[in-house]
């Protein structure tokens, strides 16, 4: 049999539409753009950015943002690739030739997508991008000094207070395109809707939001901190003063929530105490404030970021005794964590010995056997077997198929240990106590497991 002949190679298109001339790219373009509309849309794009014409970019938005449907999920998820294009079409529009009919554009934008959103299933959230890099561009162009203040700030109102609650138009974010009058003319609004009775989540939002405007401190930690019982109250009047760029009241209110509230919230609470401490370049505060949340709060993160702290004060080789200390009294999870990470694989699993009665959990069984499969590949072979048989007391292909992962973990390192005829009777014996799993038996023969 004479050999097949060899396919020649693919020109290159670049090489290809150089060659060609401008009628023929043309008709090219066009007989795909009759049959493909993603194609066609592109042109009209192209042709939108090249003119900076408005006009034919509001066509597109028109056409590409809207839909009279319920979409699903999947459509949801195609909705928002199909928007794309016009989105960056707008991007493009910003950068180049921002101006107030693009404002509205973008406006008219924004009023279409959440349109779309309120009849959709956006489990990914990706509808919601799209509006919010709207949103984005739309603050963009507004700070290009094209927008009218007062227009600006009646359709924030409408935007927030009317059209949708789950999109924010942040009076702060917008400050400079508003001006006096704009702000004032927010303000005036925001104020009649509060005195009209709205105690809305958004009336609550702008209130707070012209605080910080404003500068206003006591303004601030009434409408933010509330009661100032329980920490994400803190942390909402230091998040503001950090806004503010008052770093004595971002540490005040922070060291005032860490003595005042406890709970898993108080973590944000030192950090934004340490975020103070690192922009002064004050690595003893630092170090002291970070020991202090490793002894009330001990964990492996806790222990990482006091590391750091120490690390930064030159004094991590004294401390780590005692931030290791910690652990083993509070978190032996957390102390078999740092251990394995610090590359101490050994004194990982003393720890195991040394706490007979206590269950690591899976995860960190798995963690301990891939690390000691150098030095201690029977053990680890061990630890290997037992997961296995963990996995499976749960039935369905996704246990079995994580079993067959483990189990050629297992088979490396009976390898190395020189057990692999216990490994290979271990294995038939879990044949035969599965055998009436046919899906387990298919699986195992698939990964080559005998």
């Amino acid at each position: 049999m004479s050999p097949r002949p060899r396919r020649s190679a693919q020109p290159d298109v670049d090489e290809v539409l150089a060659s060609l001339d401008v009628s023929a790219l043309r008709r090219i373009v066009s007989e795909a753009a009759e049959r493909h509309e993603d194609v066609a849309r592109a042109v009209r794009l192209a042709a939108s950015r090249g003119s900076g014409d408005v006009a034919q970019l509001r066509l597109e938005v028109d056409r590409g943002l809207r839909t009279s449907r319920f979409l699903g999920y999947y459509e949801s998820r195609r909705w928002s690739a199909e928007a794309r294009p016009v989105v960056e079409a707008i991007r493009d529009a910003v950068k180049s030739s921002p101006s107030a009919e693009l404002v509205a554009l973008i406006e008219r934008a924004l009023g279409h997508v959440v349109k779309v959103i309120l009849k959709a299933d956006d489990s990914d959230g990706l509808i919601g991008d799209v509006a919010r890099e709207l949103l984005e561009l739309h603050g963009e162009a507004c700070d290009a000094g094209v927008a009218d203040p007062i227009k600006l700030a009646r359709w924030m109102i409408r935007f927030r207070f009317e059209d949708q609650d789950f999109f924010e138009a942040d009076p702060v974010r917008y400050a400079k395109a508003l001006g006096e009058i704009g702000i004032a003319a927010y303000r005036r609004e925001v104020r009649h809707r509060r005195e009209a009775g709205d105690d809305s989540f958004s009336a609550k939002y702008a209130e707070e939001r012209l605080a910080v405007l404003d500068g206003d401190v006591d303004g601030i930690v009434h409408l933010l901190g509330g009661d100032l019982s329980r920490p994400h109250q803190f942390i909402r009047v230091a998040e503001a003063m950090e806004e503010l760029g008052r770093d004595d009241d971002v540490l005040q209110w922070a060291l005032r929530g860490i003595a005042a509230t406890s709970g898993w919230q108080v973590a944000q609470l030192y950090d934004l105490a340490a975020g103070v401490y690192s922009r002064r370049g004050e690595h003893q505060e630092l170090l002291r404030l970070r020991r202090d949340q490793h002894s009330r709060m001990p964990s492996s993160s806790s222990y990482g970021l006091l590391r750091q702290a120490s690390e930064a004060a030159g004094a991590w080789e004294s401390e780590r005794p005692a931030a290791r200390a910690i652990l083993a009294d509070n978190d032996l999870g957390g102390l078999i964590d740092v251990l394995l990470s610090d590359g101490e694989t050994e004194a990982a699993w003393q720890v195991t010995v040394d706490h007979a009665e206590w269950d690591p959990g899976h995860h960190r069984w798995m963690r301990l056997a891939e690390a000691g499969e150098a030095t201690t590949p029977g053990d680890a072979l061990d630890v290997y077997l037992r997961l296995v048989d963990s996995e499976l007391e749960t039935t369905g292909r996704a246990a079995y198929t994580r079993a067959a992962a483990i189990l050629k973990k297992a088979a490396r390192a009976a390898k190395a240990s020189n057990r692999e005829q216990a490994f290979g009777d271990h294995l038939q014996q879990l044949r035969e106590t599965h055998r009436r799993r046919p899906t387990l038996i298919t699986v195992l023969d698939k990964a080559g497991l005998p």
